[in-house]
């Protein structure tokens, strides 16, 4: 870190990786780029603030490690930077994200402490009465963190909230920044240590040995749609998308391959498969770069059943290899009840067939546990994957998560939620998914589990990942299985 007259050190909190992940941690859980950090110090650089980065979780730093980096660099202000790359898994950090925040205050107490990300967006005045920081930002939080290091009063910096004594103060909603190519062109990739990095290990059964090759990019802002089960709008708080430019999206890959490396992307747009005009530019030109790349990225069912056989044949060349569908259930009456009943069965299995014929794999995200599920919906879903054969499926339970409409719901019903967040780590031990009207929390969770197993032991899957990948991804799936998540909730 550098350490003369810092504005500002944007903190990715470390600390908690064996909590959340118990075993998994040491081998198949990703170890991901602060992609947020780097666009802040990215914006905050172009207007002429002196930025550093702290990946403390990338550096494998514990709390006193991170504050003693802090101390040594003492930058006038700390903003931890709440992002996980996904709205739906940042509740678990925010347990290391409390006890940074104590340890901070201990040490710099008059060094101001700013929280931003999903989370506190999500929950703004519980945020800021149960944690130890001064200041908070509610949504993207790039031009409020500008006007706060330009001395700017508190009330007049819109999306800034701040403690008063006992009281809790806001200004004006902030705005979202619309073109994105203009006002965020730099992301600050020099300030991460970039071979600290590792892809999820479902991205490379084809060739573990380059995991560390690895970086995570946004090329859209926001979603168009109401899945109940999501929190992305509680920092965007609009159902739209808003695009980098395609030149701009290929000009980071150019740095990411150039300079550090890089061979696994991970496209972590909500919807990257859904505007061809944003997408096909940059696989065209990831095709004329030849640069032999292995990119997984995002789509919708819906959208992917109706993209025609040539477009998919070019992202495959392209470089994309895995795509990733939130096919959340197998029953379509559940489908229904969580805002996701645009498409039904035919439409899955259309996707899905539609993607194997050109070679691309994919990640299919299933969940038990959503409103309406009995033990009969759970088994649909897990029958449509088992049917489906997705070379690496993710099984979660519905959870309410702050910011989204389960949330509320089950607020306003008085559900019983986790006692703290890292509840919401799914692979936690400490995991407390929602329970349904039909089924308890454990029930839930139980079946979840029993799935995973069912699923990954199959004998047919592992002839199918032996026959595609080879024998050492074989391996690797019996390894993570070999792996027994314990749970609290079940008496572990």
């Amino acid at each position: 870190m550098t350490k003369s007259n810092l504005d500002i050190v944007l903190v990715n909190v470390g600390g908690t990786r064996k909590q959340v992940y118990q075993d998994l941690s040491k081998v198949f859980s990703a170890i991901d780029t602060p992609f947020w950090a780097a666009l802040t110090a990215g914006y905050l650089r172009n207007k002429g603030f002196k930025v550093d980065i702290l990946d403390a979780n990338a550096l494998n730093l514990d709390f006193d490690e991170t504050v003693e980096a802090l101390v040594t660099a003492k930058p006038k202000n700390i903003a931890i930077v709440c992002y996980s790359q996904q709205a739906n898994v940042s509740a678990p950090i925010m347990v290391a994200v409390g006890q940074l925040c104590r340890k901070i205050k201990n040490k710099m107490s008059e060094t101001k402490l700013i929280l931003t990300g999903w989370h506190p967006s999500a929950l703004p005045e519980r945020t800021l009465r149960e944690e130890e920081c001064d200041i908070l930002v509610k949504g993207e939080g790039f031009r409020s963190l500008a006007d706060l290091l330009s001395g700017k009063n508190y009330s007049q910096i819109p999306g800034l909230w701040w403690k008063d004594g006992t009281e809790i103060k806001h200004g004006l909603a902030a705005e979202n920044i619309k073109d994105l190519t203009s006002e965020l062109p730099d992301v600050a990739w020099d300030l991460l240590p970039m071979d600290r990095y590792r892809a999820f290990s479902w991205m490379c059964l084809r060739d573990f040995s380059e995991r560390t090759k690895f970086a995570s990019i946004f090329t859209s802002l926001g979603c168009p749609y109401k899945c109940s089960f999501c929190a992305i709008h509680a920092t965007y708080g609009e159902h739209k998308i808003r695009y980098w430019s395609p030149e701009w999206v290929l000009k980071q890959i150019d740095i990411l391959v150039q300079n550090y490396g890089v061979r696994h992307i991970n496209m972590h747009d909500e919807l990257f498969v859904f505007n061809p005009k944003h997408y096909i530019p940059i696989a065209h030109g990831l095709i004329e770069r030849g640069y032999n790349l292995n990119i997984t990225a995002f789509a919708r069912v819906d959208i992917l059943a109706k993209t025609n056989i040539e477009t998919l044949m070019t992202l495959k060349k392209a470089g994309f290899h895995w795509l990733k569908l939130g096919i959340e259930t197998g029953n379509t009456l559940i489908r229904a009840n969580v805002g996701k009943d645009a498409y039904g069965l035919d439409a899955v299995r259309t996707a899905v067939t539609k993607a194997h014929s050109v070679g691309i794999d994919f990640c299919a995200n299933f969940m038990f546990g959503l409103p309406g599920d009995d033990y009969n919906t759970m088994q649909d879903t897990l029958n449509l994957a088992l049917e489906l054969m997705p070379a690496f499926p993710s099984f979660f339970c519905a959870m309410a998560i702050p910011g989204s409409d389960l949330y509320q719901e089950a607020v306003a019903k008085n559900i019983s939620l986790p006692e703290t967040w890292l509840g919401y780590a799914s692979q936690g031990y400490n995991f407390k998914p929602l329970p349904t009207e039909h089924l308890t929390a454990a029930q839930v969770l139980e079946f979840r589990d029993y799935a995973f197993d069912t699923y990954f032991k199959n004998p047919k899957y592992l002839k199918m990942i032996e026959t595609k990948f080879g024998a050492e991804a074989k391996e690797h799936i019996k390894e993570m299985t070999a792996i027994k998540l314990k749970r609290q909730l079940l008496g572990d």
